[in-house]
């Protein structure tokens, strides 16, 4: 299978270096996901969080952090989806005095018959679940 890739890019009205601080927890994520961290394992880079949204579950793994540049990859290691090799990556980036590009990315491998329904599905998620959810978040600073 060939991998698939989903990008989105957005602006947001906060400054960067809060916007990072809303995110910047891998055991916490409230601030842009509307799920439950329910256990947390380790530290830093190959921390793994336990989430539970809508009586699903999910097992994500930190694969890379940079407090610096204001990013994190993660891996997704067990969900209910037709996925596999899932690796998605968030990067912030200041855009403006109290603005910041937020770039949504991932990488995965879907059966063929739902490569186009998957890549709907994240890139949806990405901007009108997490981005558009941090965007209400933020604004409350």
């Amino acid at each position: 299978m060939k991998h698939q890739r989903v990008y989105v890019q957005e602006e947001i009205e906060a400054a960067a270096t809060n916007v990072w601080q809303l995110i910047r927890d891998f055991g916490e994520i409230d601030a842009w996901a509307l799920a439950d961290v329910v256990k947390v394992e380790g530290s830093g880079v190959g921390m793994i969080r336990h989430i539970e949204f809508n009586s699903q579950k999910l097992v994500e793994r930190c694969e890379a952090y940079d407090d610096t540049q204001m990013s994190f990859s993660y891996r997704l290691l067990e969900s209910p989806w037709p996925i596999s090799d899932y690796v998605a990556t968030v990067v912030l980036t200041s855009s403006g005095p109290d603005k910041t590009l937020i770039e949504w990315s991932s990488l995965y491998q879907a059966i063929p018959e739902e490569v186009e329904s998957t890549l709907k599905f994240i890139e949806s998620t990405y901007r009108n679940a997490f981005i558009a959810r941090l965007r209400k978040t933020a604004t409350k600073l």
